[in-house]
């Protein structure tokens, strides 16, 4: 059986090749998925953090609190990306540049 944490790093690499696919530039991955945000690139010039949570996995308030001052504070948009049965479901906490 796979541990949570390795079922998460394997969602957030399936998100980043979907991310590749849809015309994202410059994608990193966190190391060990440590700070606010699991993914971060580029697309049409705006930043995106994406904290990506797979299975039956939510972000809490905390999470997302620090997930938009990171968008904040870098001028890009912060985004949770819900991984469930091969489906992506994006939804967006803030945009600022």
């Amino acid at each position: 059986m796979t541990n949570l944490y390795r079922s998460g790093r394997i969602a957030e690499k399936k998100v980043m090749n979907m991310l590749k696919e849809q015309g994202f530039e410059n994608l990193r991955r966190s190391t060990g998925s440590r700070g606010p945000a699991d993914i971060y690139g580029v697309k049409n010039d705006i930043k995106y953090y994406f904290q990506v949570k797979s299975g039956s996995a939510r972000i809490d308030s905390e999470g997302i609190e620090r997930l938009q001052q990171l968008a904040k504070e870098r001028g890009g948009t912060a985004v949770v990306i819900n991984r469930d049965e091969q489906k992506n479901k994006w939804k967006f906490y803030g945009r600022w540049r």
